[in-house]
């Protein structure tokens, strides 16, 4: 059985930086986020290694291999993103909802399985993934699979299914990193969002994590690890050797030159980027005391719980 290495996060946490790091392993496979939700424009969308997507020879090889596996493929729609285009609107509401207590996925359980063509999409679903999860394995030879998605609900769809042998990998950040990162986004200058806004998104951030943990909780502690972004850029062996572990993967010291070895990544602009590895903690110039007073009315408590002062 397949190991699915899962990345589990909020967006803005360093998620795409963790996985180019796991990618240097020799018995690793991945391409980023499997889910392949933010591409935009396909025909302008470049993969990691720097070629338009549509022609990088990884990606047409990997069709050819679907192909072969009887499964059509195109990088314009993976099919591997659990949301319904057959089902209908509320069984798509149903499927995308984000983790909530035990009595919600009661019943949205019930709700996939009676809803008129939910159950069907969501196997096939979960079929498609199946299938290029063990078709990149392969293109690689390696016996792990990283799948840098972050989405809770999505991890617990690929746990329930029973189909690999699920890892996890809980990566935080700094809220207020977090928090500057989404503000850019949102607004046109972050000097410009109104304390209403900062709390907003700070509170987003809190209900995102607390999903994970929720879920955490409910699995066996030897089944996953917490890395802290911070600890990872600082000192980036010590935080992937407990990963390693988890794998049951041997250890592999990684140097700057990370970046170097074939890859083929979904992900934000990052995996564009060459150079080392950077701390960012711009958040402690750029926030203002304002904006720093409105995060801690929405989430002080809970990021001081993972070691922020």
């Amino acid at each position: 059985m397949t190991t699915l290495v899962y990345i589990t996060s909020s967006s803005f946490s360093g998620s795409t930086l963790l996985t180019f790091l796991l990618a240097a392993h020799p018995r690793v496979a991945t391409v980023g986020e499997l889910k392949a939700t933010a591409r935009g424009d396909v025909d302008k969308y470049l993969c990691s290694c720097g070629i338009p997507i549509r022609a990088c020879s990884y990606w047409q090889r990997l069709g050819e291999e679907l192909a072969r596996r009887g499964v059509a493929f195109d990088v314009a729609d993976f099919g591997t993103h659990f949301a319904f285009q057959r089902a209908g609107a509320l069984a798509n509401h149903v499927v995308r909802a984000g983790l909530r207590g035990r009595v919600f996925e009661v019943i949205r359980s019930l709700a996939i399985n009676m809803l008129p063509g939910a159950r069907s999409e969501f196997n096939g679903i979960l079929e498609r993934n199946r299938a290029m999860i063990d078709a990149i394995c392969g293109m690689r030879d390696a016996p792990v699979f990283v799948d840098g998605s972050k989405d809770s609900n999505r991890l617990k769809y690929m746990i329930d299914s029973g189909l690999w042998s699920v890892k996890v990998v809980y990566l935080v950040r700094d809220g207020r990193g977090v928090t500057l990162s989404r503000l850019r986004r949102v607004e046109h200058t972050v000097s410009e969002a109104d304390s209403a806004n900062v709390e907003a998104v700070a509170a987003q951030w809190r209900r995102t994590l607390e999903g994970c943990e929720g879920l955490l909780a409910r699995l066996p502690p030897e089944s996953w690890v917490k890395v802290r972004y911070e600890d990872l850029c600082r000192d980036p062996n010590a935080s992937l050797a407990p990963i390693f572990g988890l794998m049951g993967v041997g250890p592999l010291r990684i140097d700057e030159e990370f970046r170097s070895i074939d890859h083929h990544i979904l992900g934000n602009q990052m995996r564009l980027k060459g150079g080392r590895i950077g701390l960012d903690e711009e958040w402690r110039s750029v926030l203002s005391p304002r904006q720093l007073a409105a995060f801690e009315r929405a989430a002080g408590d809970f990021n001081r719980r993972h070691g922020y002062a």
